[in-house]
């Protein structure tokens, strides 16, 4: 019987969370620009990416932050 009641509790929960999400409005500057410029990241003439401190190799993403 507490099974059901987690189960509807957690659910409702859940469409909760979805429709509120759902209905915030993000502005389009939050989100990265993902044209044929930013693809001179990956160009042959770039430099090396830096290799972190386990040894795998960093990847920087270009991101615009507005305030």
């Amino acid at each position: 019987m507490k099974l059901r009641y987690f189960v509807s509790g957690s659910s409702a929960v859940l469409a909760g969370w979805l429709t509120v999400t759902f209905f915030n409005h993000v502005p389009a500057q939050r989100y990265p620009r993902l044209d044929r410029e930013s693809t001179a990241a990956i160009s042959p003439t770039a430099p090396p990416a830096e290799t972190g401190a386990s040894g795998e190799k960093s990847v920087v993403f270009p991101v615009s932050v507005s305030p």
